[in-house]
């Protein structure tokens, strides 16, 4: 295991480990599996540790040449420890199902509307065909230029020739589904899982199409997988409970779609809620445990109505809707961020309803921020997962970056290293457990001082040479994040503790 030790909490409450967002980076799983104390990998094969559960946090696919292996290795582990994998559906995952009817011999026989909450500078896939033929027309004489792809009119016979199902899937990837080279990354990826030393591109559309036809692995993940996952105190979600306004988002994305959400917003401070929201219920759901239900059993019925021949509409295109940018309510896609990429505060509504419900810490994925876990203290604790931009300046945009969280009852500690593979560990409780925190072991100071200035994002697992500990604060405003690392009298003294 990862050499860290995981102390016991109450008893009774389940022990959890929690691995989000590795998006096809098969390196970084397993080095999040090799950090856990709860699972390993024998023959290639996940496995659990006596008593423990996997929490897997969404996004298997679309950013790396692991796509496939991770959703296999998901499902072969689902299919023998049942119950004790959870598994949570991100929307890189649910959109691929997309794919079964928009790479169908009838659809590619006329052009294909833009789909909903695409950015509005999305191009065309006309447009993308008349892209491919600019590339091949000799260049333009000096002083002059090319006319704009979307000018380009392709007579009806080249147009005919391009358009292919790679091409297709390409546009659809590229352009609509945010995984930009991921035609060309699944084809790396079947060479070293066939052997194969050339995969052709016949082949590549067959592998996606593979993963969402019965038996694939995708398909496999969501038709066993939930939007929403309830352990003791902690409740799940890929995205969050609450989002930007949708007035603010809308300027981005199309919506001029049917079947989008037309119910009644509920905002506050700024934010919208999916908390209690249930496509296809004009109420809100107030319990929490029975509002997951709800919206497990509304997705489970979702993904079923999409792989219906044909598809059940309006259902079908609804859960496509709520796992993309747009108006809908979603917990996929919630954001617990301002504008700024700075983490909030729950409102007072939804860290009331949790705690009416017992939950005391709500963990998510989706979005990434910084080199590590975030801990946003607050009456219901809140642990931001996703750490897939941890290094702009490698390759993969992580780096050495991985970490995990073991969660039990009350009790939460992340185990990791950074960027530059300095280890982490970090024990935070949430509620009124704090108290049966062994002396040291509560580490108080993660997530103190200014999320809008500096605050404390980590401790670092070793003590510096003088014997005391050291922490890691950081500053975020967009896509800058700033990094320091102080002792913990430095802390104290900067943050007024």
């Amino acid at each position: 295991n990862c050499g860290f030790p995981f102390l016991r909490s109450r008893k009774g409450m389940q022990r959890v480990v929690y691995i989000t967002d590795p998006e096809g980076n098969l390196g970084y799983f397993e080095e999040c599996i090799k950090q856990s104390n709860g699972v390993y990998l024998e023959g290639g094969e996940l496995q659990l540790r006596e008593s423990w559960t996997l929490v897997f946090g969404g996004d298997v696919c679309d950013k790396a040449e692991g796509s496939l292996r991770i959703a296999r290795m998901l499902a072969s582990a689902k299919k023998r420890y049942s119950e004790r994998v959870q598994i949570i559906c991100g929307n890189r995952d649910f959109n691929k199902l997309r794919l079964r009817l928009e790479l169908s011999d009838a659809a590619m026989a006329s052009e294909p509307a833009l789909p909903y909450g695409s950015p509005k500078n999305t191009i065309s896939y006309a447009a993308f065909l008349a892209n491919l033929t600019a590339e091949q027309v000799p260049p333009p004489p000096k002083g002059g230029c090319l006319p704009p792809a979307d000018a380009l009119m392709l007579p009806p016979a080249v147009y005919e020739a391009l358009n292919t199902k790679p091409n297709r899937l390409r546009w659809t990837l590229d352009h609509t589904m945010g995984a930009q080279g991921e035609f060309e990354r699944r084809r790396l990826e079947l060479q070293v899982v066939t052997g194969q030393a050339k995969v052709d591109d016949g082949q590549v559309v067959d592998s996606f199409l593979e993963s969402v036809a019965e038996g694939g692995a995708l398909l496999e993940l969501l038709r066993h997988g939930q939007l929403v996952v309830c352990i003791d105190e902690t409740l799940f979600v890929h995205g969050g409970l609450i989002t930007a306004s949708y007035s603010k988002a809308g300027v981005k994305n199309a919506i001029d779609h049917p079947h989008t959400f037309a119910g009644a917003v509920v905002e506050e401070e700024g934010f919208e809620i999916a908390l209690g929201f249930v496509p296809g219920l004009s109420e809100r759901v107030e319990d929490v445990k029975a509002w997951a239900d709800k919206l497990n059993k509304w997705f489970r019925q979702a993904v079923s109505d999409s792989v219906t021949q044909p598809c059940k509409e309006p259902n079908a295109s609804i859960a496509q809707q709520y796992v993309t940018y747009g108006n809908w309510p979603s917990v996929v896609m919630g954001r617990h961020l301002n504008d700024k990429s700075q983490p909030v505060p729950m409102p007072r509504s939804v860290t009331t309803a949790l705690l009416k419900s017992g939950f005391t810490r709500l963990v998510i994925g989706h979005t990434p921020h910084g080199n590590c876990p975030t801990v946003v203290p607050g009456h219901c604790q809140l642990i931001m997962a996703d750490t897939s931009y941890s290094n702009m300046s490698a390759p993969d945009n992580r780096g050495d970056a991985a970490s995990i969280v073991e969660i039990e009852g009350a009790r939460a500690t992340v185990i990791g290293k950074l960027e530059d593979r300095t280890p982490i560990a970090y024990t935070v409780y949430s509620g009124q457990d704090v108290m049966r925190a062994a002396p040291g072991e509560n580490h108080v100071l993660v997530g103190a001082g200014d999320f809008g200035g500096w605050f404390v994002k980590a401790k670092l697992a070793s003590k510096n040479a003088g014997g005391e500990d050291e922490y890691l604060l950081c500053s975020v405003e967009g896509f800058k994040y700033q990094y320091r690392r102080l002792t913990e009298s430095q802390v104290r003294a900067e943050i007024k503790l």
